[in-house]
């Protein structure tokens, strides 16, 4: 068996390309004697090499070369995000304090602030896309320069709490959770070492519970077992406050998890805030992409899902609008998670997109559990406090000194301007009333009202306001600041006057935010004024996914990785081909069908095809790196 294995190992090398790999002759007739591969055998083979990621890898460029030249070099000058990453890149050290001082301090700086190009959903109608191109090149650099700086500090000889700490957040930094066992690893040792301090982790645009919710996240991280699935992560990050801290919005990301980076974002479009996805489109041949597809995916588009007349597959599986398979209302963000992107609609859906499985891409859903904090529970069940109604026209025997009244008149229109012009939203119909809020045995002046705002998502406006005797709204008053709080007081805010034990309450809760206020005042004092989460909601996920789990996410994901050990490039044709994904793929097709045709073929008819596959090695080799050129050439073989 093992003879077995070299022989295939050789043959894959020589498929690869290189002159420089090919063995001796009388080496290669030995190997032609022995047991030699399937396509199936060869399979198994590239299954089992070292993972090879492609964030670290530029990009071919397949756009004008000088433009493309230009708007980089424009970028690497004047942009500090660029000269700061590149600048680490060609940065020496003299010795190890040097190594991990500069080291711990460019991971702590681009996780404090990263380079983030967004994408707009505008922008993929542009016909020169050349800036986004050369955007991802300064995706790459950020990434080289983070790994750099890991590379950096596994040098040195010592190791403590805050080298382990870099070691993590060079990748999470970077990506999130994709590398979770080794980031899993790092903090492991961390704790080891007495680390406590997380400060590097906390970014200047983090909120006041950022430090103990990314405390949790730590802490998570390390106690979780190796086998922790994505929608269990997922679930526990909902219920323990750090889902925020490992989603990303936009980011140099492989969202359809072949191994191929693109500029990706989440898109809100509108004043409604519809969410969507939107990728850089890349510049490919669609002949050599349908052919990848139709000879590799196992789960075929059905007619249904033919979007396109000419019905390439190509379209069908990179060209794909994502809002057919969510609900555009819901928010959206990407987990990276154990060398794959997952598609989140909070705390509703994940879904896990690849070419193999297209067709069955809801990887997990959530249910959700309610839990309220507010003592009385719903504030819906809880009783109405007694109110007096007022009509406009009996306004002049409640108020002194309004000048909304003339003549005993109420002056409606000029009110409502008021109100717009102090609580920034209109109301058509005010409805005032008299409540003994301050539970003094005297009724005071107050408003509610409500208006339906079409803008956005749209939504309702409500007001239960209290007033001064001369119709304006008390903000001059500690309980009439309280009660008008403008944060209560608007879109999406309900307020409710209830009545618990013989005494008048107030509750007002912002329902986008999920912020409750529970007011009491008596005799004229605030006894209390709590601030708190209206519901907690607890979530627990349900595994969608049909195919098989391994290692906590999906199995079987269709690969763009070329045939041979991409880490061994060495010629310019080689590292050309690791670059592009039309060349990677063009690549396997050409090693599969080798090893496939070879089975068929008798001693002789092996030795001619090796022979052909010599020279069609040579003429890419001698394209010397000219991307355009070696598809060419790739595609006179597949033909």
């Amino acid at each position: 068996m093992k003879n077995i294995i070299i022989t295939i190992l050789a043959l894959i090398i020589i498929s690869c390309g290189g002159g420089n790999k090919e063995a001796n002759q009388s080496a290669q007739n030995t190997n032609e004697q022995k047991t030699v591969s399937s396509v199936n055998q060869s399979k198994q083979i590239d299954d089992q090499k070292e993972f090879f990621d492609m964030k670290y890898v530029y990009k071919g460029v397949r756009v004008d070369k000088a433009k493309f030249d230009e708007e980089l070099k424009n970028a690497r000058e004047n942009n500090g995000y660029a000269k700061r990453n590149l600048d680490f890149l060609n940065r020496k050290f003299a010795d190890d304090n040097e190594r991990k001082k500069y080291s711990i301090e460019f991971i702590s700086n681009v996780n404090y602030d990263s380079f983030s190009e967004t994408f707009s959903s505008w922008d993929r109608y542009s016909e020169d896309l050349t800036d986004y191109y050369a955007d991802e090149y300064l995706y790459v650099e950020q990434n080289l320069a983070l790994k750099k700086a890991r590379e950096e500090l596994l040098k040195l000889n010592k190791k403590d709490a805050d080298v382990y700490f870099a070691l993590f957040l060079s990748h999470f930094a970077c990506d999130s959770l994709y590398y979770f066992e080794e980031e899993k690893k790092y903090l492991t040792e961390w704790k080891k070492a007495g680390g406590t301090n997380i400060s590097m982790m906390i970014s200047k645009y983090d909120d006041d519970n950022a430090y103990s919710n990314k405390m949790k996240l730590v802490d998570y991280i390390i106690e979780t077992p190796d086998s922790l699935r994505a929608e269990k992560l997922l679930a526990d990050a909902y219920n323990n406050g750090f889902s925020r801290y490992i989603a990303k919005y936009t980011g140099y990301i492989d969202l359809f998890n072949e191994n191929n980076y693109s500029l990706t974002s989440v898109v809100e479009e509108g004043t409604a805030h519809i969410a969507s996805v939107t990728i850089v489109p890349e510049m490919v041949n669609t002949n050599i992409i349908n052919k990848y597809l139709k000879t590799y995916v196992v789960n075929r588009l059905s007619n249904d899902k033919l979007y396109f007349d000419d019905a390439e597959y190509f379209k069908n599986y990179y060209g794909i609008d994502l809002m057919e398979y969510y609900d555009g209302w819901n928010s959206l963000s990407f987990l990276e998670f154990k060398k794959n992107t997952f598609l989140i609609e909070s705390r509703v859906n994940m879904h896990y997109y690849n070419p193999e499985f297209m067709n069955d891409h809801i990887y997990a859903s959530f249910e959700e559990t309610k839990t309220y904090n507010f003592r009385l529970g719903d504030i819906n069940n809880v009783e109405y406090a007694e109110i007096n109604s007022i009509s406009t026209n009996d306004l002049k025997d409640y108020t002194k000194g309004s000048k909304f009244i003339s003549f005993g008149k109420f002056d409606e229109e000029k009110y409502l301007e008021y109100i717009d012009e102090t609580m920034d939203w209109r109301i058509y119909s005010p409805s005032f009333f008299l409540c003994d809020i301050n539970n003094d045995g005297k009724e005071e002046l107050m408003l509610s009202g409500d208006y339906d705002y079409g803008g956005g998502r749209g939504g309702t406006v409500n007001f239960t306001l209290l007033l001064k005797d001369n119709l304006e709204i008390d903000f001059d008053s500690e309980i009439g600041e309280l009660i008008n709080n403008k944060d209560f007081q608007d879109l999406e805010c309900i307020q409710k006057i209830y009545t618990e034990d013989g005494k008048n309450k107030m509750f007002l809760l912002d329902k986008s935010y999920n912020k409750a206020l529970d007011i009491f005042i008596d005799n004229n004092e605030i006894k209390n004024a709590d601030y708190f989460d209206y519901i907690t909601y607890t979530y627990q996920p349900k595994l969608e996914w049909k195919g098989s789990i391994v290692n906590g996410v999906p199995e079987g994901a269709l690969k763009t990785d070329a045939s041979f050990d991409m880490s061994k490039a060495e010629n310019a044709s080689d590292k050309a081909i690791v670059s592009d994904r039309t060349l990677r793929m063009a690549d396997k097709l050409i090693s599969d069908a080798y090893f496939a045709k070879r089975e068929t073929l008798d001693k002789q008819g092996q030795e001619e095809l090796l022979e052909q596959r010599r020279a069609e090695i040579k003429s890419i080799q001698d394209k010397k790196g000219d991307i355009k050129a070696i598809e060419a050439e790739m595609l006179k073989i597949l033909e």
